[in-house]
């Protein structure tokens, strides 16, 4: 009798399962709803071989990991609810870190089940908490960096212009008679757009126009936002300046470009994204097993 009540209970239990709503995704993976789901997910999924591998391993050696596809079948969207679940825990300020919110929750992911695997205990709040301060310490870091940036008068030993002409200054200084010539008269073709992606370049690192420098507010404070803006403007005014002609500050206009009305986009093509899947993931989809990782590289993750 007893026998029998169970095997009722277990052939109840697919039912319920798929009952739940978003309780699968488009490939039939169960999705978790929290971390001890995912665990039993994790231990039915890889073989023996791949779970003494996993368990040997150390908190840093995540980030080299590759070809555990079935985290990327619980990750795949905003509306899964395993990525809900976890949403609460994912400081954003971790991007400074070098960490993108997937990368967040894998992180967490793969320490759980590290853990798990090793019967040591884990809190999830204490962990991402822990992975936040670490977050915000960076954070802190670059802001008080970039708010000594905004003052310095040099920033990793190159001199920082404090406006336009103390820019031409500089480039009369750096540039030789020949570019400075280029510039004077640009090609007719292409123009001073020849520059951009040369002196430009250099131009918006070297003095700092995206991360933050007194040239870059200078040029916030004539209503100019953008770094491509910002060099655009200090090579046009430059080539004037090589031509006699005065500056005038209050003509700084930000570059624009003329959009067309907006209209209507075209509907999206049909794609059969399987035929980029990968060899390894086909086979992940064919055998739901998983008997190796960290062997393959990034580019075998899922689809393209």
């Amino acid at each position: 009798m007893m026998k029998n009540i169970t095997a009722f209970l277990l052939l109840l239990l697919p039912v319920g399962a798929w009952g739940q709503p978003g309780a699968f995704n488009k490939h039939g993976f169960y999705i978790p709803q929290n971390l001890a789901e995912a665990n039993a997910q994790l231990d039915k999924t890889l073989t023996a071989k791949a779970r003494a591998k996993f368990k040997a391993l150390q908190e840093s050696d995540f980030e080299n990991i590759s070809g555990l596809f079935i985290v990327g079948e619980w990750d795949d969207g905003d509306s899964s609810r395993f990525v809900k679940f976890l949403r609460p825990y994912v400081n954003p300020k971790q991007q400074t870190w070098g960490y993108l919110d997937w990368q967040v929750r894998q992180h967490l992911i793969y320490l759980s089940y590290l853990r798990h695997l090793n019967n040591q205990p884990f809190d999830l709040a204490k962990e991402a908490g822990r992975m936040d301060a670490k977050a915000d310490s960076v954070a802190q870091a670059d802001e008080r960096r970039r708010q000594r940036n905004l003052l310095a008068d040099s920033i990793n030993g190159v001199y920082i212009p404090k406006n336009l002409k103390d820019s031409f200054a500089r480039l009369d200084k750096l540039l030789s008679d020949t570019l400075k010539q280029q510039l004077r008269y640009p090609d007719p073709a292409y123009g001073l757009a020849a520059f951009h992606f040369g002196l430009g370049l250099w131009m918006r690192n070297s003095w700092q126009l995206w991360g933050g420098s007194r040239l870059q507010q200078y040029f916030v404070g004539l209503g100019v936002h953008h770094p491509d803006d910002m060099s655009g403007i200090i090579l046009r005014s430059y080539s004037a300046y090589l031509n006699g002609k005065e500056l005038d500050e209050k003509s700084i206009r930000p570059l624009t470009i003329d959009e067309p009305a907006p209209t209507a986009p075209p509907p999206p093509p049909v794609i059969d994204r399987k035929k980029y899947y990968t060899k390894e993931y086909r086979r992940f989809l064919r055998k739901r097993k998983i008997d190796d990782f960290a062997s393959l590289p990034p580019e075998a993750y899922a689809e393209y």
